[in-house]
């Protein structure tokens, strides 16, 4: 997976940011699970993975934080 492709993910969720909930949420829900699918990012944390993968894993953080899960704070 090269550069280009995280830049790819990173320009997408910009997009998706600037979209209104639910969709923006639902939006971010799908992104997430095409990077897991994409850098087979492991369901649990596991360091070695984020070790070898930090710009990924940085990405994938602020997907999973961008969402907003209504009565949940």
């Amino acid at each position: 997976m090269g550069h280009e492709e995280l830049e790819a993910f990173r320009n997408r969720f910009n997009e998706i940011n600037e979209s209104k909930d639910p969709v923006r949420t639902n939006r971010l829900s799908i992104l997430m699970t095409d990077m897991e699918q994409t850098y087979n990012i492991p369901n649990f944390y596991s360091a070695a993975f984020n070790y070898h993968n930090p710009q990924v894993i940085k990405l994938y953080r602020q997907v999973s934080y961008a969402r907003f899960f209504e009565g949940v704070k």
